[in-house]
Parts: structure tokens; C-alpha cells; sequence
């Protein structure tokens, strides 16, 4: 991890993937899987035996000591204390298991949205070779997919339909419909890994998309994060803090999240019926229940899986009129920051620190933080030597730092927030600050 006190006053622009470049999210996510697959044991082992295949060479500068051994592999992501790669195991092993069961029931088309490294394409036509898949996503994206599955199998398949898409100025239909898409079949949708990297419209035009361009029976699988978590509201989920403030720092932050109990009256507000909503909780005890009677990891506590259905159009205008009636949605905008009361000389400190952000002014920047400063084993002479590596590659965006905690005892407090950055939100890491003997309050970091 990054030195976690960053997060008190850095920000990113949000840039999502930059144009030309590949998700970095999406190359992590498909090292996680690679190494899952290598689990000895095949009852939580990843079922996607090719991502390794895909896996970038150049993955080991993000994650390093993520080599070829499941072992040591493990210990890497168990020291990352987030559960992330727990919930990316058991993701795949449940969104195969229910891609299978729509294939046996016939479903005949498979389109795979924001498809980045997913193999399920190439793993699952043996055993259902008339399935046309379509992998759907920005034109790099797609371009750089191409290349592997060329490099892998030796020549482009010809059951998968490459589609990109430039969302300023194409929509699903379009594309979808120019490469051969058959609104009449029965299909399956994927969508992994996407809802909370893009605006609520986004979200909200993809779900009434599936509604009304797909046959009746044809289902949608989608994960989703708890709304709390990207409001910055609550961090409490096993994981969330840093692996939210993870993503920001890579330029990806998260913006959108759905409150659980208000999923199925969304859904059906987009004329979809929701057919299974399954938690942490549940998802570690269907996936990651070893040979051994217990769980290989903790799962992250703030990610969720969703599975509708398409419905005819007179239930599907039913479920619509029935959300419309009664069940309040998510509202999936930043609700209005709730600041707790500090002392003057905290607040003039947190505008201190953004004003040397802003200005890039390391020197005074200093003062700011005590000599005892401690954080994750790193001394003030760490922190300020990486902040000035940060100044000179970036460029500060207006922010906020919101405080929702301040639990004071004596010369010191323990506080908690976010940094408010408009359009999206990054988590403090819980800190500490103290009064010094002139007055002035400085973060000492996250000393015990």
C-alpha cells in the first residue's frame, strides 16, 4: 500500500482509463484470478485456467511478490488485508456457475460488457460451440484483448464478436446490432467488475437497455458495491477503506453504489425482476469452503452480486408501475458532506494542509506534521520525501476534507472522513493528530 496518509489531502482528476491506456484494475483483477487457479485445492480453486495466459508480464510492478506459487502468492494478498482476491475468486466461480445454467437452458447469445481479460468465451465454447459471445468494451481495451487472443490461440475466434464502443457517441444498440446481435434470442449478460466505475446514468441506461433489446428469459448478471461505501459514509466493510482509496489512487475511483435493500425496487424500476442478491457472507460459504471445512480467506465485506431477468412486456410494465408506487430507490448521487464540529485550530490545519497541496509548498507543507510522525512504519522523512516524488508528476484538483469523526482525549484525537473531491469520494485511513505545547495541532499518524 501506498503511505496511507496520503489520503488526508491527495487527489486524482478522475480520468477513469485514460484514453489509449488499459485498466489497471482490470490487469490485478486477472493476476488474481491467474493465481486462484492455482489453488492445490479444487474446491475453492478459480475455475478460469486461462488467465494466466492473459496476465500482463508487467503486473509485478503493481503487485510485487505475486509470482507463480499459490503459496507465496497467498501471503501477498493476505498481507494486502483487504479480501479483495477472496471476492474475485469467488465471483468467478459464481458467475460461471450461473453463465452455465442460463447456457443449458438454452440461451444462445452471451454478451460480456466491459469484458477486459474475461476468458469465459474461449473456456466455454467446447461445451457449448453454437453460443455466440459478444465481449463489449472501449476500443483499446478491445484492440489489446485481440492481440492476446491471437497471441494465445493463434488466430481470432470466430464465435466472438469483438465490439467496441465510444459512449460519447455510440450506444449499445448500435454497436451491438452491427455486429450481428439478435435481440430475439435468449441471452446472457456480464457484468463484471463495471457498475461502480461509471455514472449512475451509465448504470441506469445499460439496465433499461437489457429490459427492452432482450427476449424474454434472458437474464443479467452485474456486481455492485454498498452506496455507504462511496458515499465515504461508512467504511466499516471488511476492506473497503483501502481498497477504495486504492482505486483513487490509480486514477479509477469508485462513484457509484446501490443500498442492498433498495436493489430490487431499482431493478424494477428499470422493468427487470431480481432473481438472487448475494452477499459476502454467502458467497464464502458457496465458494471458498476448503477441502478442510473452512474458509481459505476473508471475503471483502463491500461487494455484492445481482442476478435479474428479462420479463415480458405487460409484467415488465407492472414491475415498473409497482417500484414507481412504493419502494424508494437509490438515489446514486454524492449526498451532501456531514461535517462533525472540530476546534478552530483542527480546522485550520486541515486548511492548511490543503492549501500546501494546492500550492505545492513542501515547506510549509513540514510543519504540518510532527517529528514523531509514524504511519505504517514510515517516519516524517518518508512521507515527505515521497510527497515531493508526488508533486512533481501531479497536478491538485479542488477538494474537500470532511471530517465525520473527532473523538478527542486530551492532547490527541482520533478522527475519520473522506476527501470530497465533487465527483467522487476517497477514504481517510484513521488518524491521529496532537496538540503540541504551542498550541498548534500536527498528525503524528496512525500511532497506537
Amino acid at each position: 500500500m501506498l503511505l496511507s496518509a496520503l489520503a488526508l489531502f491527495l487527489t486524482l482528476p478522475v480520468r477513469a482509463v485514460e484514453k489509449g491506456k488499459i485498466s489497471t484494475t482490470a490487469e490485478v483483477v486477472c493476476a488474481f484470478r491467474s493465481f486462484a487457479a492455482l489453488d492445490p485445492d479444487p474446491k475453492t480453486r478459480n475455475p478460469d485456467y486461462m488467465a494466466k495466459d492473459f496476465v500482463s508480464p508487467d503486473i509485478t510492478d503493481i503487485l510485487p511478490g505475486l509470482g507463480q506459487r499459490f503459496d507465496s502468492a497467498k501471503i501477498a494478498v493476505d498481507t494486502q488485508d483487504t479480501g479483495v482476491f477472496y471476492y474475485v475468486n469467488a465471483r468467478t466461480h459464481h458467475m460461471d456457475k450461473l453463465l452455465e445454467q442460463a447456457l443449458d437452458d438454452g440461451a444462445s447469445q452471451v454478451v460480456i460488457l466491459g469484458a477486459g481479460f474475461d476468458s469465459r468465451a474461449y473456456r466455454f465454447h467446447e461445451g457449448y460451440p453454437e453460443v455466440r459471445f459478444f465481449e463489449i468494451d472501449l476500443p483499446t481495451t478491445s484492440q489489446d484483448k485481440q492481440n492476446r487472443v491471437e497471441k494465445i490461440l493463434g488466430k481470432k475466434p470466430g464465435w466472438v464478436s469483438y465490439v467496441a464502443i465510444n459512449f460519447n457517441n455510440q450506444t449499445l444498440d448500435e454497436v451491438l446490432t452491427k455486429a450481428g446481435f439478435d435481440k430475439t434470442q435468449k441471452t446472457f449478460y456480464l457484468w463484471e467488475g463495471v457498475t461502480y466505475f461509471i455514472s449512475p446514468t451509465g448504470v441506469d441506461n445499460t439496465l433499461s437497455f437489457v429490459a427492452e433489446h432482450s427476449a424474454a428469459g434472458s437474464q443479467l448478471v452485474f456486481d455492485y458495491m454498498l452506496e455507504d461505501v462511496v458515499q465515504g459514509t461508512d467504511y466499516s466493510a471488511y476492506g473497503a477503506r483501502k481498497t477504495v482509496f486504492w482505486v483513487a489512487m490509480q486514477g479509477e475511483p469508485y462513484v457509484f453504489g446501490i443500498v442492498p435493500d433498495d436493489l430490487k425496487g431499482y431493478v424494477n424500476q428499470h422493468g427487470l425482476k431480481l432473481l438472487t442478491d448475494l452477499g459476502p457472507q454467502q458467497l464464502s460459504r458457496r465458494y471458498l469452503i476448503g477441502s478442510q471445512g473452512l474458509p481459505i480467506g476473508r471475503i471483502a465485506g463491500f461487494l455484492r452480486i445481482a442476478q435479474v431477468k428479462v420479463v415480458q412486456p405487460a409484467e415488465r410494465k407492472q414491475l415498473i408501475a409497482q417500484a414507481e408506487a412504493s419502494a424508494k430507490r437509490s438515489k446514486n448521487v454524492l449526498a451532501k458532506a456531514q461535517k462533525v464540529a472540530i476546534p478552530e485550530e483542527v480546522q485550520q490545519l486541515l486548511e492548511s494542509q490543503v492549501h500546501c497541496f494546492k500550492t505545492k509548498n513542501l515547506q510549509a507543507l513540514q510543519d504540518n506534521y510532527a517529528d514523531s510522525y509514524f504511519q505504517d512504519g514510515h517516519g516524517k522523512a518518508d512521507l515527505i520525501t515521497f510527497v515531493e516524488r508526488i508533486f512533481r508528476s501531479n497536478n491538485f484538483a479542488h477538494y474537500d476534507i470532511v471530517l465525520t469523526r473527532f473523538d478527542r482525549k486530551g492532547d490527541r484525537a482520533k478522527i475519520d472522513g473522506f476527501v470530497d473531491r465533487q465527483d467522487y469520494r476517497m477514504p481517510l485511513i484513521v488518524q491521529h493528530i496532537v496538540r503540541e505545547v504551542d498550541g498548534k495541532w500536527r498528525w503524528i499518524g496512525n500511532q497506537r
